[in-house]
C-alpha cells in the first residue's frame, strides 16, 4: 500500500461518484499534500486538509459501502420500523378504498 496515492484516490473516487460535492473534492485537491501522508491522525498535513477530509467522510458517513457505492444499504432498526409502519398504513388504507 502507498498511502500517499491509496489515500488520495480514496477521496477522488468519492468525488467522482458524487459521494462528496465540488466543494470538498476541490479543498481536498487544494489543501492536501498527500506525500507525507501518515495513517495515524492529523495525518501530517495541513489543518485545512484535515477538515476537507473530515467533512468528506462525515458527508459519506457509515452507511455507505466505500467500495461498492449502490449496495442496499442496512438501515438502523428505528427507520426500518417506521419504513413499516408506513409500508402497513398504506396497505390498511388502500384495503379501506376497496
Amino acid at each position: 500500500m502507498n498511502l500517499d496515492r491509496d489515500a488520495q484516490a480514496t477521496y477522488d473516487y468519492f468525488w467522482s461518484h458524487g459521494m462528496i460535492s465540488d466543494e470538498i473534492g476541490l479543498a481536498i485537491t487544494k489543501d492536501c499534500d498527500f506525500d507525507d501522508y501518515t495513517f495515524a491522525s492529523p495525518h501530517n498535513i495541513s489543518a485545512s486538509c484535515n477538515t476537507a477530509i473530515n467533512d468528506a467522510n462525515e458527508v459519506v458517513g457509515d452507511y455507505i459501502n466505500n467500495y461498492d457505492v449502490i449496495l442496499d444499504v442496512c438501515y438502523p432498526s428505528i427507520v426500518e420500523q417506521e419504513l413499516r409502519l408506513k409500508k402497513m398504513v398504506l396497505l390498511a388504507s388502500i384495503t379501506l378504498l376497496f
